[in-house]
């Protein structure tokens, strides 16, 4: 096993200074990241008509929409959520009446989340633009690009899903 010496304080100052140097704003990863976050909400914004149903909202929907209920636990794997933030939006959607909470009849120590009438009536009203919103995000990429794209995403995506958590040692 190779041991890495610990570069000199020096060193290293010159060292990020020249990366600083030729850093290409547009080639990184957050910065485009952030690009693309910010077109999708455009997009979503404009495709769907309405704020009601966020982003994220619309994935708690259509989880629960093809999978039927689904304890708190389940759902925020299914969707990759934060149990805390989910937490705290499925508080929201429930008050709002897009979703609905029943006690888990095979645990009783947990509960089940189900889409409830509102929360369907909402989901299908925006699936269409959600389907149009992706075609459209997408259109500047070839067909075989918008494929391999997409598969970069999701092996980068499944990849810090499995390392944030891989158990430490």
């Amino acid at each position: 096993m190779r041991v890495k010496k610990p570069m000199s304080a020096d060193k290293s100052k010159t060292n990020a200074a020249e990366i600083a140097r030729n850093w290409r704003l547009e080639g990184g990863i957050g910065f485009l990241l952030r690009l693309l976050e910010a077109r999708y909400d455009v997009l979503y914004q404009d495709l769907t008509g309405q704020s009601d149903i966020t982003p994220r909202q619309f994935g708690v929907l259509i989880a629960l929409y093809q999978s039927g209920p689904l304890t708190p636990s389940a759902l925020a794997e299914r969707i990759s959520c934060d149990r805390n933030t989910l937490s705290e939006m499925l508080k929201r959607m429930a008050a709002r009446k897009l979703i609905s909470k029943r006690n888990n009849a095979e645990d009783r120590r947990s509960i089940q989340v189900q889409i409830a009438g509102k929360g369907e009536e909402a989901l299908l009203a925006v699936v269409p633009a959600a389907a149009e919103l992706q075609s459209a995000l997408l259109a500047p990429l070839s067909q075989e690009d918008r494929a391999h794209f997409l598969k970069c995403m999701l092996a980068i995506a499944r990849n810090g899903a499995a390392t944030a958590s891989a158990p430490e040692d």
